[in-house]
Formats: C-alpha cells, sequence, structure tokens
C-alpha cells in the first residue's frame, strides 16, 4: 500500500495553516459583527457554516494560481543620458518608482516604517491577530493609531485581492498573507513593501518618497525625523500630506518617533532631539530637461519607429509600458519602465546651439507691432563617419513650440540643393569644365510642362549679374540659377530625386524641374545628413540619434551600429568638394569662412527670402543652419536680426555667419579632421568639346543665342556688307568646325556703316567707269574718293581704258573710301 504523493502531503499542509487562519480570522469578524454590526446580515450557525464552504472555496486557488504568491514586477522611471552620463529626462506616466535592495535601505527608516504599520513585523507569520483586535478597539473608541493589517495583510491586499469591502476578501488577505510568508522571506516581503507602497505625490517606494520630500538620492542621509515622516505618509498619503497637512503630519510623525523609541530602535534622547527638528519639506522640483526637443524626439522614435519592434514592442501598448512603466491609475498593470536610453547629443554642443540661435534671433518682444512675429532658426549637426547627431537645436524654446524645426521643420531649401543636382549631372556623364549659357533672364525649353502657366518654357532669373558662359563649377560657386536650371532640363528630376535620396534625403520629393533651385521641403537633419556624404567622399552613414538602451538590472537591449553605404563613386564626391569649397572662400557664403579650416558648403535662399540655409562641412562634421518664420513662410525683409536691419535675407548673409559662429565652437573641443583624397577628380574636369553651330542667316540674338547654347562664348564683329544691317553673315570658326567648349566664336553680321560694292569697270573707258561708279554710289547710298593713276599701255585699245581697280570688283568701299582706278596712255 502506497503513501500520500507529496501534492497530497502539500495540500494537507495548506489546508492545516489555513484552517486555523480561517477559524481566528471567521472568530474575530463574528466579535466585529456583535460590536458593529458587520455580520447583522448573518445568524451565528450561518457564520459557522460558511467556514466549511469557504474553506472548500477559497483552498484550491494557492495550488491552481500560484502565480498569485510571485511578486508583480514593480514599474521603474526610465532615464534619458547623454553619452557622458548626463541626465537629459525622467520618463514615467505618474508613477514614479526607483525600487532599491532591501540591504540598501538604513535601519533608522525600516525601524519607521515598522514602527508606523507593524511593530510586530519579524515576530508574527503574516497575521497579527492581536493588531486587528487592537484595531478594532481603537476604531471603535475613536483612537486610530494604527491599521489591523499587517505589512504582509497589506502587500496582499495591494497586489492580489484588492481592497473590496467585505468580510470574505478580508478573510482571503489573511489567509493568503499566511501563505506568502512561507514563499518568501521577511526581508523579501518588506522589500517589495517598501519598493512598491504609495507616498504620496506620484512617489511610489522609499526611493522616489526621500527624493520627493527631502531631495536626498541616497536613502542613508535621512535623519531619524525624515524617515519617521516617510513612515507616516503610507498609512494615508492624503490625510498626512507633508506639504498640505503639515501639523497633522508632525503630530504622527513624533508619534512615530515616540514608538521607535519604545521599541527600542533609537534612544530616548535620539528621539527627543528628532522631535524638536524642525519639519522641513521641500517643494516640488519637476526635473527640467536641458534639452527637451531631444527628449521629445527619443520619446518619439521609441513610440513609433519600426527600428525598435524586436526590442520594446510591436505596438504603440507595448512600447508606452516599456518606456515609462505603468500609469499610476492602473492598478492591474505592472512592470515596464527601468530603461535607460543613451542619445548621441552633446550637450556643451547643444547648448552653444542654443544660446546662438537665441542670440542671433531673439524672441519677439511683446510690445512689438511687426505682426510677423520675429523669425527663428535651426542648428543640425552630425558626425560625417557615423552618422551620430550631435546638435539639434531649435531656436524656439520647447515651452513656446514643441514642434522640432530640426526633425520635424521641412522648409524650401533653394539653391542648398544644387549639389544633388551636380551629383546627378556628372554621373550622367557631364564635366565640371563644361560652359553653359549663365545669361539671365533664360528662357529654357522643357518636353514636359515646367513653366508656372502650364508651357513647355521655363523663365528663370539669376539672384545677382555674372558673366554670359560660365563653367559648372563657377555657376556652382556664384549659385548661378540658370545653368542650374539647364542641368535640371538635362538630367530630369527623377535623376535628382534619386541622388537626393541615396545621400540621405528622406522626404518625398514631387518631380518637378523646380527642384534644382529648391522646390521640394527637407529637414535641417536631412541636408545635413546627405551633405556629409561630400565629406567622406561619398559614404553616408545614417543618422541615429538614440545610440543604446540598457535595462535596469544593465542589460543591453539595444545597441545602435553604425550603418554606412557608398552612395556615390568616392573620385566625383572629392570632385564636386572642391567647387563646394570655392562657395566658403570665394563665393556665396565668405562669411562662413573659418581661416585654415578646411571647409565646404553651399548657400540656399529660397523664393521670395522665404527661407535661408548654408549648409557646410568640415571632414569630421556637417552642420545645417536655416533661418526663417517658424509658423509660416513670410518673407525675410526688412527684418532686425542680431542688431542689424536686412533689407532682404540671404543663406549667405545670416544663416553663414551663425554656421561659422557654431562651428568655432564645436572645433574647439573637437579635431576637424582631413578630407580624405580626391586623387582622380582631373576625370570629372575634363574640357568638353563641341560643334560650332550654323548660324549663317540669323538674327544677331538668334546667332547669340546658338552659339551659347553649343557651350561656346559669342563674340559679334560687325563687317562691311551689302546685306542688311543686322544680318549673320558667318562665323570664325565656321560651322561644324569641333573646338574646346568655352572657345569664342566670333560672329560676323553686316554693320551699321554704308559701303559701295566695287563694280566691274576693266575695260570700260574713264568716262563710263566713272558714269558707272556714280550710279553705284547712288544705288548704296554711299560716296567714295576716286583716284585715278595712269599705267603705259603697249595695247592701243587699252588706251583711255580701265586696266584694273583697288579694291577689286565684288569689293566693299567704306563710305569716306577710296577706289583707285588704274588707266592705260
Amino acid at each position: 500500500m502506497t503513501g500520500p504523493n507529496i501534492h497530497e502531503v502539500e495540500r494537507g499542509e495548506l489546508k492545516r495553516r489555513w484552517s486555523l487562519a480561517l477559524v481566528l480570522s471567521v472568530a474575530i469578524a463574528m466579535i466585529v459583527a456583535t460590536w458593529i454590526g458587520l455580520f447583522g446580515f448573518l445568524g451565528v450557525n450561518a457564520a459557522y457554516a460558511t467556514f466549511d464552504r469557504l474553506l472548500d472555496r477559497w483552498l484550491p486557488q494557492i495550488e491552481t494560481e500560484p502565480t498569485l504568491l510571485a511578486f508583480p514586477d514593480l514599474s521603474r522611471v526610465s532615464h534619458v543620458y547623454t553619452e557622458d552620463g548626463t541626465l537629459l529626462a525622467e520618463l514615467h506616466a505618474g508613477r514614479i518608482s526607483e525600487p532599491v535592495r532591501f540591504v540598501d535601505v538604513p535601519e533608522t527608516l525600516v525601524n519607521a516604517i515598522l514602527a508606523a504599520e507593524d511593530g510586530d513585523y519579524f515576530d508574527h507569520q503574516g497575521v497579527d491577530f492581536t493588531a486587528i483586535a487592537s484595531a478594532i478597539r481603537d476604531h471603535i473608541t475613536g483612537v486610530d493609531r494604527r491599521g489591523g493589517s499587517t505589512i504582509t495583510q497589506q502587500v496582499v491586499k495591494n497586489n492580489i485581492v484588492g481592497d473590496e469591502q467585505t468580510i470574505q476578501r478580508k478573510i482571503l488577505e489573511a489567509l493568503y498573507a499566511i501563505e506568502l510568508e512561507q514563499r518568501h522571506t521577511k526581508q523579501e516581503i518588506l522589500q517589495f513593501y517598501m519598493n512598491s507602497v504609495y507616498f504620496g505625490w506620484s512617489a511610489y517606494g522609499v526611493a522616489a518618497a526621500a527624493r520627493e520630500y527631502f531631495g536626498k538620492e541616497e536613502l542613508t542621509d535621512l535623519t531619524i525625523a525624515e524617515s519617521a515622516t516617510l513612515a507616516v505618509t503610507i498609512r494615508n498619503p492624503t490625510l498626512y500630506d507633508p506639504r498640505r497637512q503639515p501639523e497633522r503630519a508632525e503630530d504622527r510623525r513624533n508619534d512615530v518617533i515616540d514608538a521607535m523609541a519604545a521599541a527600542g530602535d533609537i534612544s530616548y534622547e535620539a528621539a527627543a532631539a528628532a522631535k524638536e527638528a524642525p519639519f522641513l519639506i521641500q517643494q516640488p522640483e519637476p526635473f527640467t530637461s536641458p534639452a527637451e526637443h531631444v527628449v521629445a524626439e527619443v520619446r518619439r522614435q521609441i513610440l513609433n519607429d519600426r527600428e525598435f519592434d524586436e526590442h520594446l514592442g510591436f505596438t504603440n501598448a507595448e512600447r508606452r509600458q516599456a518606456l515609462f512603466g505603468c500609469p499610476a491609475h492602473e492598478e492591474d498593470c505592472e512592470g515596464g519602465g527601468g530603461l535607460n536610453v543613451y542619445v548621441t547629443v552633446d550637450l556643451d554642443l547643444q547648448s552653444a546651439a542654443n544660446r546662438i540661435l537665441r542670440s542671433w534671433l531673439p524672441l519677439a518682444e511683446e510690445d512689438s507691432t511687426d505682426t510677423r512675429g520675429a523669425p527663428t532658426g535651426a542648428i543640425a549637426m552630425v558626425e560625417n563617419h557615423t552618422g551620430a547627431v550631435l546638435a539639434m537645436s531649435s531656436g524656439l524654446p520647447f515651452e513656446q513650440e514643441q514642434f522640432d524645426l530640426v526633425i520635424q521643420g521641412r522648409r524650401n531649401p533653394g539653391s542648398a540643393f544644387k549639389p544633388f543636382v551636380l551629383v546627378a549631372y556628372l554621373e550622367a556623364g557631364g564635366s565640371l569644365q563644361s560652359y553653359w549659357d549663365a545669361r539671365s533672364p533664360l528662357e529654357i525649353e522643357c518636353e514636359d510642362p515646367c513653366g508656372p502657366d502650364g508651357g513647355y518654357v521655363w523663365t528663370v532669373r539669376n539672384a545677382g549679374s555674372v558673366d554670359d558662359l560660365l563653367t559648372v563649377a563657377q555657376a556652382t560657386e556664384r549659385s548661378v540659377n540658370t545653368v542650374y536650371a539647364q542641368l535640371s532640363v538635362l538630367v530630369g528630376p527623377p535623376a535628382i530625386i534619386r541622388t537626393a535620396h541615396k545621400m540621405g534625403i528622406t522626404s518625398d520629393l514631387e518631380e518637378v524641374y523646380s527642384l534644382a533651385l529648391g522646390a521640394g521641403v527637407v529637414s535641417p537633419l536631412e541636408m545635413a545628413s546627405a551633405y556629409s556624404t561630400f565629406a567622406t567622399n561619398g559614404v553616408h552613414a545614417e543618422p541615429y540619434l538614440i545610440s543604446r538602451i540598457t535595462a535596469d538590472d544593465g542589460r543591453v537591449i539595444y545597441d545602435r551600429k553604425v550603418r554606412t553605404t557608398q552612395a556615390v563613386d568616392p573620385v566625383l564626391a572629392a570632385a564636386v568638394r572642391r567647387p563646394m569649397e570655392r562657395v566658403v572662400c570665394c563665393g556665396t557664403a565668405r562669411r562662413a569662412d573659418m581661416e585654415g579650416v578646411p571647409q565646404a558648403g553651399k548657400t540656399g535662399t529660397h523664393q521670395a527670402y522665404r527661407d535661408a540655409w548654408f549648409v557646410g562641412y568640415v571632414p569630421n562634421f556637417t552642420t545645417a543652419v536655416w533661418v526663417g518664420y517658424p509658423d509660416e513662410q513670410i518673407s525675410l525683409e526688412n527684418v532686425v536680426i542680431n542688431g542689424e536691419t536686412y533689407t532682404r535675407v540671404f543663406g549667405g548673409s545670416v544663416p553663414a555667419p551663425i554656421w561659422k559662429e557654431f562651428m568655432e565652437v564645436a572645433l574647439a573641443k573637437y579635431p576637424v579632421g582631413e578630407f580624405p583624397s580626391s586623387l582622380g577628380i582631373g576625370y570629372y574636369n575634363e574640357l568638353p568639346f563641341t560643334e560650332v553651330p550654323e548660324v549663317t542667316g540669323m538674327t544677331t540674338s538668334e546667332a547669340r543665342d546658338a552659339v551659347l547654347g553649343a557651350h561656346l562664348m559669342a563674340e559679334v564683329e560687325e563687317v562691311l556688307s551689302a546685306e542688311s544691317r543686322g544680318t549673320v553673315l558667318g562665323s570664325d570658326p565656321v560651322a561644324g568646325q569641333e573646338v574646346d567648349q568655352g572657345s569664342t566664336v566670333t560672329i560676323r553680321v553686316a554693320g551699321e556703316t554704308s559701303a559701295l560694292v566695287v563694280p566691274a569697270l576693266e575695260g570700260l573707258s574713264s568716262e563710263e567707269a566713272l558714269e558707272t561708279i556714280q550710279i553705284a554710289q547712288e544705288a548704296a547710298g554711299t560716296a567714295v574718293s576716286i583716284e585715278i593713276l595712269y599705267q603705259p599701255a603697249d595695247d592701243p585699245e587699252l588706251v583711255d581704258r580701265v586696266l584694273l581697280t583697288v579694291p577689286s570688283a565684288g569689293e566693299l568701299v567704306a563710305t569716306d573710301g577710296a577706289l583707285s582706278l588704274v588707266i592705260g596712255r
């Protein structure tokens, strides 16, 4: 015959423990019913009959739901740090909790909590029946000094059975409390209690409460009086609120101190001194982030980006709990939070960017009469080789504008978009030394509708005066719209968009030719990221803000690796860098130039001066600066910036010097580096050939257009001709000849001076010749001098006959010129 199995033994032991507890609980409940009528609806016999039903009904739950007795995972506050450990934010959903180990809680605080809540904690087995009776007596007599529930019972009530006001719930609470102490040590239960109990003002647990009320990060720094004050709030955080009910809380504090002395935890002398301590509670001091826009972007990315699916959950609810923990009002929620999120932002550079923007672009004054408000700006900086975002500063404080102008703000980049057109052009076989018609205004014919009226002619104008013919490199340096409009038509919008996207632009771009002049909308961070590709010879590093995320126990949950692609041919990227370097030293961005520093970049000014940009880079870093109005695109005309009145704001006038001031701060902290090799860029600097066009018969204007359109310099020369004035007679070199682009072609045009076409006079008598000349002069409307020279003639028939003329027949003699007749004699 076999004995009982292990489950039967466990069940019997469990029933024995619970039976005793249940008998005592029901007995006490019946006494209470006699005193206060709680059991008025039950007779004594019915109450005893309830015992058996309770035993059968509740005992099985321990076997079928053992997880009920496991401590819930406590929510924790998440933190955002810079890589050097500077705290940027504390993230939670109204439940501020920082669990600590039992061994890290000072004995004084433990004793204060026990004195206030459960003086016999280490002596009972989960239920203190004497305390229950005392609590009932205190309640009846109106002296409410302690509760009847032990700390273990409070843990059960708060986490297992709830707080429904029924005798059945109270009995079940006692039963679970006894079993909880069988499964956990006293220290484990007390540790969970001290970390989970609510102290008021969103503080859960002793660590959060110590910081909330006394500003103390270390529990060991708490005094006896402070420890007793914290213990007081547990019973009823509202009734004993140290801030709103200081007198009541102080009285109760002193009672706890007396109880500690009576229990031998402290001396009576120490107790007396503690009771005399001033009741000082610090006022609420919510943590203020030094980089609120950064923190807002961290929250947005973690809650929305697919990047974190496998690390923090696939749904928004999962992400929200992982980051913020449980909301204070959700009692059934457990776990979450406790993340340490590290970001790439350098707080020194972030602060410098904020300071510089506020200096150049201060907030509008309250008494300002300018209905436009005040312009602002944004600065985005990335590390070229890794993509790490080092600064993302919006010009407006977070409390005024939560919209992040660096990442969420998308504006027209103007000519700052031209480098992407240049890359697409060179990839299509173009050359930096190719010459293009740079006149303004210039009408450009398109294969697709490109004009503002939907027509096929696009009229483009430059911002300033330039030569008629420029190389692509020169047009880049001087930001010539007419040249880049032609390049856009040549390569097409799809190629430009593909180039921009592979280099780091992520915004959707419309397929229009005016992309070359900044018709699309992009963010400062996109522009900084894309331009960094030039600094690294075509290697694009995907930008990122969150570098790693660790759990509360130090486990690495997410570790961002550098992601790079060879977006552009290395030699091509190096070739483009050359004219962009000249933009800074010699072109539109001279105010960004830092002496002795390798640097390059491009200015951008959107139509009607609505947005102004400068995006520049040094070997290790790229920074984009945008200036404009925050809420809508308003012309930057007649504005005061940094104490100076600007009739119009260009990318080179305000963003460029802001860039310089910021980069000087950055390069005082970090090395500038060196640009990679530019070996081989001659391939993209070869001078192309072209063919001289046929211009004969055209008007002068048509001929100039044809020659400039053939990438040649046009020079007009007026010559004597019998043709109508202005008629193009030909060119030098002649049509069809192959020459270098940029060569000068002389367009020969019939000039304004009248001329005599020398008639055929040989063989005529002198009289006949003079008469013929007279008729020709009248026809041509000119008059020439006649010079007669005589030459001996051997043939008598040639005497008094014209032997020859100078010039010869068919040639021209200008008005007031001379025609010589050689007559035989």
